[in-house]
């Protein structure tokens, strides 16, 4: 039997297989020159990548790979270790290397951020560049790195204005600081040693916006672990936080400096985890519960397979929960499932929209009874969605049917 291949998205997108690659020690040079995309030295997710403008006036080019418009990126240039100028100027541009998707200058606090932009040409390749914001002065040195992240958007759920009653954070929420004096908070579960990094659009549509917006990161205790007010009315803003100290609900608020708002103060804001997707925890597990004493089935038998999720998590975790199995319909027979099928075919069974979030520490399983019909070894699959992150797994359960004449000698002194 062939595996069958499981991608189930969450966010209900279609995406293609990306890397995210962790925060990584190794640091990559710039190799000059650079100052046309043509040029372009090759970036990596979370690998940084160290240069510097100079003369005056250089500009530096750096290529990295779309995936789809589903997805983009977060992207940081420090140079706060420049001996000269330290206003650094990144910009994202499409994959012509002139149309400027989204420029910053001077709105983290080491340097210039972009803020969850998305890959507007899909998998094709995008660039960063770099310049000094005048073009009248050298940046020596400065790094320059960027983290995978998707960008398509979950909305905030009110009230949501206390880490309490926080939205369960996806990878990018949407909201909207309305009416005044309104706070979003986004929980997430954070885990000792993490790090965090967590970026605001304060202006996605580009319409301009009537808030001055706050960023902070709040700890379990309720406390402000970190905030970030930089670049002013309808900026961008970013927070990173190396290694939390503790396990628990961590969450991330926005707000406006001056307690106002309206239907115009809209923006975006993710998470990303060690620099790649964030999840909270749960295990998947596929279990076949009634086997014969030295682990086989008979032709005839009738089999029971147990689909399970558990939340692992401090965090109830929202949406629909879709558990699918798929089986070779020449070993088993379909005989009857407990709940009921949402829908069925040859080979293949999903449980889809019938169950609605996992508070911590809940299992939800489904069970299906197979009858034995040929000698086989194979796995029945358990695919897994959790409507309100990306899942894309393939778990296992391998089981073997023997005919009662060919037996291994093993077996039949065990069997009845």
């Amino acid at each position: 039997m062939k595996k069958r291949t499981e991608l189930i998205i969450g966010l209900g997108v279609a995406i293609t297989a990306a890397v995210i690659v962790a925060v990584s020690a190794a640091t990559l040079a710039e190799v000059e020159p650079n100052d046309t995309k043509d040029q372009a030295n090759p970036l990596y997710a979370g690998t940084p990548n160290t240069g510097a403008i100079s003369p005056i006036s250089d500009t530096d080019y750096y290529s990295l790979t779309g995936v789809n418009t589903t997805w983009g990126f977060i992207a940081l240039l420090d140079t706060v270790s420049s001996t000269t100028s330290t206003r650094g100027t990144l910009t994202a541009l499409r994959t012509d290397g002139t149309t400027v998707l989204q420029s910053d200058t001077g709105s983290w606090e080491r340097g210039s951020g972009i803020a969850l932009q998305n890959y507007a040409d899909d998998s094709a390749t995008h660039y960063l560049r770099v310049n000094e914001e005048g073009n009248d002065a050298t940046i020596t040195p400065y790094t320059i790195r960027y983290y995978q992240t998707i960008v398509s958007t979950q909305p905030e759920v009110e009230p949501n204005n206390t880490r309490s009653t926080g939205t369960p954070s996806s990878f990018t929420m949407n909201g909207v600081i309305s009416p005044a004096g309104d706070v979003d908070c986004f929980a997430f579960h954070g885990r000792a040693g993490d790090t965090i990094l967590i970026a605001l659009n304060g202006d996605p549509e580009g319409n301009g916006s009537p808030i001055d917006p706050v960023l902070e990161l709040i700890t379990p205790s309720d406390a402000v672990l970190k905030s970030a007010d930089i670049s002013g009315t309808g900026g961008k803003e970013f927070i990173e936080y190396v290694e939390l100290a503790s396990e628990g609900v961590y969450a991330y608020c926005v707000r406006d400096k001056a307690g106002g708002g309206g239907a115009g103060a809209t923006y975006t804001a993710g998470l990303v985890r060690n620099g790649g997707l964030y999840r909270p925890s749960y295990t998947r597990r596929a279990a076949w519960q009634n086997p014969r004493p030295g682990n086989y089935a008979r032709i005839g038998d009738l089999m029971i397979f147990r689909l399970a999720i558990t939340n692992t998590s401090p965090l109830t975790i929202p949406g629909n929960i879709r558990l699918t199995a798929t089986y070779s319909p020449t070993c088993l027979g379909l005989v009857s499932v407990m709940p009921s099928a949402t829908t069925s075919s040859t080979g293949y069974i999903s449980w889809n929209g019938q169950k609605s979030g996992l508070v911590p520490g809940e299992v939800y399983s489904v069970t299906m009874t197979m009858l034995a019909k040929n000698r086989c070894s194979d796995p029945v699959y358990q695919g897994t969605g959790v409507d309100y992150y990306f899942t894309g797994y393939s778990d296992r359960v391998l089981y073997t049917i023997w005919g009662s004449v060919y037996l291994p000698l093993t077996l039949r002194s065990a069997s009845p």
